[in-house]
């Protein structure tokens, strides 16, 4: 009876060893999956050539809502969903704050009537972000620097050490 109840006992641990594993396998899978996309960079761009490069100052106050218009012309911004880890990214390096933290803001801004939200394109792909952008010259996105097309002009870059 004795050798019955060892084996089963090494058969569970086993079992237990395979699960956890497992579960640590799927955890690390989700983790790098989710972070397949973070960028160490941004780029601040435009398609309209027209436009200056900014200095760190100006970008921040576009994208706290302190500046509505570059070289005098009226501008609209985008921003990535909520959801995505480029938007996350993106005002972490830029503005230091999180997206709860960016929501709050706007909100407050929105609701004083002082500025309106960047624009939230509805899907986390550059190639929405382009078509938005191409329906009108003076909008501006921002998006991971390698990922910023060619024709595009590069206004401000943000990184994670900046």
């Amino acid at each position: 009876m004795k050798p019955n109840i060892i084996r089963e006992c090494k058969i569970k641990q086993q079992w237990y060893r395979s699960v956890v594993y497992l579960f640590g396998l799927i955890i690390a899978m989700l983790w790098f999956d989710s972070r397949a996309f973070a960028a160490n960079q941004y780029a601040v761009f435009t398609l309209n050539s027209d436009f200056q490069q900014l200095s760190n100052s100006k970008a921040r106050m576009l994208y706290r809502g302190k500046a509505k218009s570059l070289q005098g012309k009226r501008i609209e911004l985008s921003d990535w969903p909520e959801s995505s880890v480029e938007r996350s990214e993106f005002y972490q390096y830029l503005l230091g704050k999180d997206i709860a933290q960016m929501n709050a803001y706007w909100a407050g801004l929105s609701f004083a009537g002082k500025a309106r939200p960047p624009k939230e394109i509805h899907s986390a792909s550059l190639d929405s972000l382009i078509v938005w952008m191409e329906a009108k010259p003076n909008r501006i996105g921002y998006a991971p620097l390698n990922a910023v097309p060619a024709e595009a002009k590069v206004l401000y870059v943000v990184s994670k050490e900046k």
